[in-house]
């Protein structure tokens, strides 16, 4: 009987040490849970861009605060690398040197026009750029890689000056030909960097970025004679502008690549 009972006992404890190990085999396959992400890919950036900028140096002295307004397109490589097009337009209210038509106008600062009505013309600053861009984004986690920190650095052409918004029929003394003689135009190099974060959704509309940019150019006086100075005005400026750059994504991936991995 107790032989029995020692095989019987035998028996049952290697079931249940097979048993157990089985169950331990099986349990991590059983517990993997799936995870799915999406690789680094190509991809066709297009994007709407604001840019509230501050301007320092030789721009300070002729206007204020100005508003940018433009489009970048580029392209996206999977390795996170940008090249790319931006073109924009600025915008200003503030011009600093508003005196530049005091020696046409009256102590009041107005101007008789044709029909003796006197008329105060509004200055502006207008102006416009095209870059050449180039930057990386480095990615935050393999979770989102189309996000994270975002790197691009420009080179291009940068103009502007002060635009005086009147009609040259009214006041013929600022038709188009003698308005040039005041609106000190200046133009030349422009480089710029910026630093911020991006986000690239895939499948949706909720891409974008933000950051700060600055940009550098080295200008010059065009016009070969400025009426209120009685002379060339071919100064060489250095003007700087530190902005706060947001932009709206529209991304088109080329392919959408995604891959499973198991976890525990």
């Amino acid at each position: 009987m107790k032989t029995n009972y020692r095989i019987h006992s035998s028996i049952i404890l290697v079931a249940l040490i097979l048993f157990g190990t089985l169950a331990n085999a099986q349990k991590p396959e059983e517990t993997k849970k799936k995870k799915k992400i999406f690789e680094p890919n190509n991809a066709v950036i297009i994007a709407p861009i604001y840019t509230a900028q501050f301007p320092f140096g030789n721009m300070a002295d002729r206007f204020g605060f100005n508003s940018l307004f433009g489009m970048h397109i580029a392209y996206k490589t999977k390795k996170n690398w940008i090249v790319g097009l931006e073109g924009s337009f600025l915008f200003g209210t503030t011009v600093k040197e508003n005196y530049v038509l005091d020696k046409i106008s009256l102590p009041s600062g107005q101007l008789v026009g044709q029909t003796n009505a006197l008329i105060r013309p509004k200055l502006q600053e207008m102006g416009a750029s095209l870059k050449f861009t180039f930057g990386k984004v480095v990615p935050f986690s393999e979770k989102y890689p189309d996000a994270g920190l975002l790197f691009l650095t420009g080179f291009g052409f940068l103009s502007h000056k002060i635009n005086i918004n009147v009609k040259g029929s009214t006041l013929p003394q600022l038709d188009k030909t003698y308005r040039k003689g005041y609106d000190r135009m200046a133009n030349g190099p422009v480089i710029s960097q910026f630093i911020g974060g991006v986000f690239m959704a895939r499948r949706k509309y909720v891409s974008a970025y933000a950051g700060l940019q600055f940009d550098l150019a080295f200008t010059q006086g065009r016009r070969p004679y400025d009426f209120y100075s009685m002379q060339p005005m071919h100064d060489k400026r250095i003007d700087m502008f530190l902005g706060i750059r947001v932009g709206w994504i529209i991304p088109v991936f080329t392919q959408t690549s995604e891959k499973e991995y198991y976890y525990y």
